[in-house]
């Protein structure tokens, strides 16, 4: 999760289902109150990083953005998360299952109407919306699991349920075109300074994304380095 603070707050990825209290804790250290939150920003629609999206909207007011295809739409017109089906569409109590309303659908380039200038960039593969988030006044990508980063290097995301590998891997190909200096990724710390250039690095030494069969290969050679164990 990434918090983004200028007149209000907008929060990248939601958590898990017992987040909220941590992001609203933090909030009130750095002095903001909690309707300060106004926008949450979802890369995707996988549990790990919605979860917490329901509660904290409730508690803050915040809008739920996310882009159409990791939606549910109802017909009543309104949009739901969505994953596999259950996960954020199903109107039940039970953690990660969680009926979460999405207030915005983005689209691919719509620059959102929020107070900083963010771009979201459809980056579908990992799951069908995945969504990038440009800050392009501060050369800054939110990738959420379209790229992972250890603050040093940068790696990609194993094939999951609902993974295409083709669309992912034209979607990282895209992110290599464009220009900015700090990448953070779904999991680990943010890499800071040329995160372009490793994500066209990256691109070039190994083109394809991993597969389990890759995973599994590296593992001995991962755990004996202390290499991330997230893909490749």
């Amino acid at each position: 999760m990434y918090l983004i603070e200028d007149d209000g707050l907008v929060l990248v990825d939601s958590g898990f289902p017992w987040s909220p209290r941590h992001i609203l804790d933090y909030a009130c250290s750095i002095g903001r109150k909690q309707e300060d939150v106004t926008h949450i920003l979802t890369t995707h629609s996988h549990p790990d990083h919605t979860s917490g999206a329901s509660r904290l909207a409730r508690a803050t007011g915040a809008a739920v953005v996310a882009h159409q295809d990791d939606t549910k739409l109802h017909p009543n017109g309104t949009a739901s998360l969505n994953y596999l089906g259950i996960f954020g569409a199903v109107k039940t109590p039970i953690p990660f299952f969680q009926h979460t309303p999405v207030n915005l659908l983005v689209r691919d380039g719509q620059r959102l109407p929020l107070p900083v200038a963010i771009e979201a960039i459809h980056t579908p593969g990992h799951t069908p919306g995945s969504t990038s988030y440009l800050l392009k006044d501060k050369g800054v990508l939110f990738t959420g699991d379209t790229l992972f980063s250890d603050g040093k290097r940068l790696s990609r995301s194993l094939p999951l349920p609902g993974t295409d590998r083709r669309r992912y891997r034209t979607s990282v190909e895209r992110l290599a075109s464009l220009d900015f200096d700090v990448l953070c990724g779904g999991h680990g710390a943010p890499l800071v300074g040329g995160a372009s250039k490793a994500v066209r690095q990256l691109v070039e030494r190994s083109p394809d994304s991993p597969t389990w069969g890759d995973f599994l290969r590296t593992l001995p050679r991962r755990l004996l380095s202390g290499e991330p164990l997230r893909g490749g």
